[in-house]
């Protein structure tokens, strides 16, 4: 099964705005492309994906993925959100005759090769969903969509419940597949922690290593 993975970038600095009361905007940014480095080094490592794109505004967020190898598409200008984004990434896919889209949000540092081959392994044949659940338990931190455009993508709040209710009104077979590598997407200072307390190491945890956060965080907490 030929799959394109399809990450919608924002433009740097401007995203992760539950951080502003820890991160400054150079530093969101500067946490922004760590998280994008470990993401698209896993789907460079993943030989189950055929093709990477990332869908962007953001001209260093877009020399970042080209130099991965991935292909960039612009977004909207101005952009309209994450899901105007796939949809481009989508259409995209639908014309170069790719069979599968895997759409990623920006912020999963601790997303591994075999996560992504594990996605792409449990899809069913056929018009089919696979989605994994962030670790709250209502979010969609991944989604494979078979074939790329049978249904839209809902990211943003109760984006789980959302993507059921599509695949069930299009008839498509969707399966959720827990991943804990996957679960944590960074939106707040708890997101932060935890990634600081992961065992897995990875860009993102030492870029926050080098800002003190844990330091800053425990103060905060503290306060």
């Amino acid at each position: 099964m030929r799959t394109m993975t399809v990450i919608p970038v924002k433009q740097f600095g401007r995203a992760l705005g539950r951080l502003a009361g820890v991160l400054t905007r150079p530093e969101r940014a500067l946490l922004q492309a760590a998280m994008l480095t470990d993401l698209l080094s896993a789907c460079r490592d993943c030989p189950q994906l055929s093709d990477l794109l990332v869908v962007t505004s953001d001209p260093s967020a877009a020399d970042l993925a080209r130099g991965h190898g991935a292909k960039v598409l612009p977004d909207h200008d101005p952009p309209r959100g994450m899901n105007p984004a796939v949809a481009i990434g989508q259409d995209h896919a639908a014309a170069a005759g790719i069979e599968a889209v895997l759409v990623l949000t920006a912020d999963l540092p601790l997303t591994g090769p075999e996560d992504l081959a594990a996605i792409i392994a449990a899809a069913p044949a056929g018009s089919s969903a696979v989605l994994v659940p962030s670790h709250h338990g209502t979010g969609t931190n991944g989604l494979l969509i078979r074939p790329p455009g049978v249904i839209p993508t809902r990211l943003g709040p109760d984006s789980r419940a959302l993507h059921l209710a599509e695949a069930a009104a299009a008839g498509v077979r969707l399966v959720e597949l827990p991943r804990p590598g996957m679960a944590l997407d960074i939106d707040t200072p708890d997101d932060l922690a935890r990634l600081l307390a992961a065992p897995r190491p990875c860009t993102a945890q030492r870029v926050c290593r080098e800002l003190g956060l844990g330091e800053r965080l425990v103060a905060g907490i503290g306060s």
